[in-house]
Order: C-alpha cells, then structure tokens, then sequence
C-alpha cells in the first residue's frame, strides 16, 4: 500500500470541504453543505393523495444547522412544471403539492441567511430560474 497517497488522500479530502463559516459571503450566501460536503436539503417524502386523484406533494427537510433558500416544481400531466420557492430553517421541512401531476419533480438550493437576500443568491446558482 501507498501510504503517501493514503496521506495526501486523507489530506485533500479534509480541505475539499468548506465549512459553513467559511462558504459565507457577505450577501449571506454558503454553499447549503453539510460539513461532510453532503447537501442540506434532502427529499424527506413523496406521496398521492389518497383523497385528490392526480395529487402529488413533494417534501423537503433542511438536514443542516443553518437556513437554506429552496426552489422546487412538480411536474403536471401536461407537461408544465408547478414551481415555488421558500426559506427552509435548519431541521424543518417544507411540502410543496400539485393537482395533475405526474410524479415526476427537480429541486435546487443554497444556503442563505437573510431571507432578504434570497434572491440575490439564488442569482448566483446557474439554472436557478430557467
């Protein structure tokens, strides 16, 4: 076995993750990692309604220790996507829903401390409002 490369490995693995103090900018954007380099924002649950044929929600769950800014949409039988947006507080959840839908959903985010700055930062993750 190589140790050197084991080394150099367990080294640059380390520094390929920044924390969350260190990914804050001054608008209050981080990168919505965990400390493991892991995404904050987990898909916590999917299911159909079992009243409201074609009813489709989508639930989101913060899994990091500081608030994330979410954008999600669901899919509808036609083709054209249901989208919303909200702030996501460390350990919540948010559940987004949609009539005719056909299960299919996509999900972004960033991490973002001041609510007044959510859309300055969702700027500045490429794909955001396509």
């Amino acid at each position: 076995m190589n140790w050197t490369f084991v080394i150099a490995a367990l080294l640059t693995s380390q520094f390929a993750v920044a924390d969350y103090y260190s990914s804050l900018d001054d608008d209050t954007c981080w990168d919505g990692r965990n400390s493991r380099g892991g995404p904050c924002m987990e898909v916590h649950d999917t299911k159909w309604s079992q009243y409201t044929e074609g009813r489709f929600t989508v639930t989101f769950r913060n899994t990091c220790n500081n608030r994330i800014y979410a954008r999600f949409c669901n899919e509808r039988d036609n083709g054209s996507e249901d989208c919303g947006a909200s702030g996501i507080s460390a350990g919540n959840t948010k559940s987004w829903s949609t009539s005719n839908a056909n299960g299919r959903y996509t999900y972004n985010w960033i991490g973002v401390e001041k609510g007044s700055k959510d859309w300055v930062c969702s700027g500045k993750v490429s794909n955001w409002h396509d």
